[in-house]
């Protein structure tokens, strides 16, 4: 008979992580939270406040039918539209425009008509022109695109005739022909004499049923206008890498003509639900109350703001900016270029410094390297199978090809898990040969390559890696004079500064993304997020790590 020692193994998360795990997805919400419309006020709201209750009356009349240019339905709503704005006071003139021309390889003949009114200002100076336009496709009867955007302004006029009057003219321009090529826009701007009395044009629009009301264009030298919206705007949804990428895209809007002719502007729209645009689906019903009050907040804030400004030059030096919670942040974008360098220097200097201190070892770097590409690779693979999957059943289920509009943009929270998951497993793996030191400055150097490329191509977009590596770097340099490094970079508060920016950042992009995008963009995003986690690689680390504690029971053994 003799005795047996079993050893009773427990592991353990320790809670420092798991609070630090649960704080980074309050900030995901919080921000989620952050860009969420304002709720509609009702009829009964005061009358210098924009109500969407009061104004959806105007989005039932327009968005009875189908009334594209040319149409008997078009000029119902031309009727109605000019009877609405007399009772302004407004005074609506309707300039009407022969068109003959092709459409989709039709030959078409008609008449183009853009009604516009004026509420006069005090003083003398270039007027602030607020316009959308008014025709819809032929596919659907246009509630969203753009009944909304006409109905906003509306109300906004409505609240401005019963307000103190403004220092300047402020036009109110609804356009004809939109849909078939900015015609209407065309013909308004082809005036010279237009040209020379309007300082700032600020359009309407829509590509989408509901979602916040995005500031995603304005013109070049937009360094006022993004000081002033940042001052006035309510729950502001905007950034400056909205801005360049839309340049490179094909789609134009009734802005892109009076920029064109020289003329300052800015550009709403709102993209989420983007399954009902253009369609038949586009109607009242679907039109989201939240949606039409931030668009209508942030038409009376302009209105306000520029209304009682000098538009005689209100051109200035760009600026990177960014929505952060329930502001809108900006900074001068010459300063990007020389933060870029100072960074590269100062992720230099760290390296030397922690080489000499050992900290981090050539080889460990290498191998961190590796890691994070194999990792990168692995999730984009796993990423394109799962896309695959999710779009062979569901036309299966459907019974036809399946349409990416038409998966909700939850779905994407699948991709962001699988690289989270596959992060964790190579850290895991790798985590007795590579330290969280060599692993984050690994990710930095794929941010700061990042940055080098955004730079080159979507400069609006850098603030998404300037900043987070300007944390990064001073927080590592506040701890080259430790002896220990690693010890400092693993305490939980440092986890959390470094969480904060990249994490805060990029959903607030994400949620641009997987709201206005087919579910194709999951392969980029799935990169971007891999890279983050290796940003993050100290709660990653912690994340993979257990306490062990052993107990032990002797036992009777034959």
């Amino acid at each position: 008979m003799g005795k047996t020692v079993r050893v009773k193994q427990t592991y353990k998360t320790r809670w420092s992580t798991l609070g630090i795990a649960v704080i980074c997805i309050m900030l995901v919400l919080a921000t989620l939270w952050s860009e969420q419309p304002p709720a509609p006020k009702g009829e009964n709201a005061p009358i210098e406040q924009f109500s969407a209750v009061r104004a959806i009356e105007h989005v039932r009349a327009i968005a009875q039918l189908p009334h594209p240019s040319g149409s008997v339905e078009n000029e119902r709503v031309r009727t109605y539209l000019v009877e609405q704005m007399e009772l302004l006071g407004l005074q609506p003139n309707v300039n009407t425009y022969p068109w003959t021309g092709q459409y989709r390889g039709i030959s078409e003949s008609f008449e183009l008509h853009n009604i516009i009114g004026v509420h006069k200002g005090t003083k003398p100076g270039k007027a602030l022109m607020l316009t959308a336009h008014y025709d819809s496709t032929p596919f659907g009867p246009g509630a969203n695109d753009d009944a909304v955007g006409v109905a906003a302004l509306l109300e906004t006029a409505r609240i401005l005739q019963a307000s103190p009057p403004m220092d300047r003219d402020i036009w109110f321009v609804l356009t004809d022909g939109e849909e078939k090529g900015m015609l209407g826009a065309e013909a308004f701007w082809f005036d010279n004499k237009v040209r020379e009395q309007i300082g700032l044009v600020v359009n309407f629009e829509a590509r989408g049923s509901r979602g916040p009301s995005i500031m995603f264009q304005t013109s070049r030298n937009n360094g006022q206008l993004i000081s002033e919206f940042a001052s006035f705007a309510v729950s502001p949804v905007s950034s400056s890498l909205l801005g360049d990428l839309y340049r490179t895209m094909p789609n134009d809007t009734d802005l892109t003509v009076s920029l064109n002719a020289g003329i300052p502007g800015l550009n709403f729209a709102y993209i989420d639900g983007w399954d009902k645009y253009h369609s038949d689906q586009d109607t009242p019903d679907n039109v989201t109350l939240a949606t039409l009050q931030h668009h209508g907040e942030n038409a009376l804030g302009v209105a306000m703001r520029f209304g009682s400004m000098d538009l005689e030059q209100v051109n200035d030096s760009d600026r990177v900016y960014f929505n952060w919670f329930t502001m809108l942040l900006h900074y001068p974008a010459s300063w990007t270029i020389p933060m870029s360098i100072l960074i590269g220097i100062g992720w230099l200097l760290c390296i030397v410094v922690l080489f000499r201190k050992k900290a981090i070892a050539l080889k460990g770097m290498a191998l961190s390297f590796l890691l994070t590409l194999g990792s990168i690779i692995t999730s984009v693979v796993v990423a394109y199978l799962v896309f695959v999957g999710i779009m062979y059943i569901g036309s299966s289920v459907a019974g036809m090809p399946l349409q990416s509009a038409s998966i909700p943009a939850q779905v994407n929270l699948v991709f962001v898990l699988i690289a989270l998951l596959v992060h964790l497993a190579f850290t895991r793996l790798t985590r007795d040969r590579v330290n969280v030191l060599e692993m984050i400055l690994t990710g930095m150097l794929f941010y700061f390559l990042l940055l080098i490329v955004v730079l080159g191509l979507i400069p609006g977009a850098s603030y998404l890696f300037l900043l987070p590596l300007l944390i990064h770097c001073i927080v590592i340099g506040c701890t080259l004079h430790k002896r220990n490094p690693i010890m400092v970079l693993q305490r939980p508060w440092v986890s959390l500064v470094f969480a904060l920016a990249p994490l805060t950042l990029t959903t607030s992009l994400f949620h641009l993304l997987y709201t206005g995008m087919p579910l194709q963009i999951t392969v980029f995003t799935t990169v971007l997020c891999v890279l983050i986690f290796t940003l993050l690689q100290p709660l990653m680390t912690s994340l993979t790590m257990v306490r062990v504690s052993r107990s032990a029971k002797i036992v009777d053994s034959k």
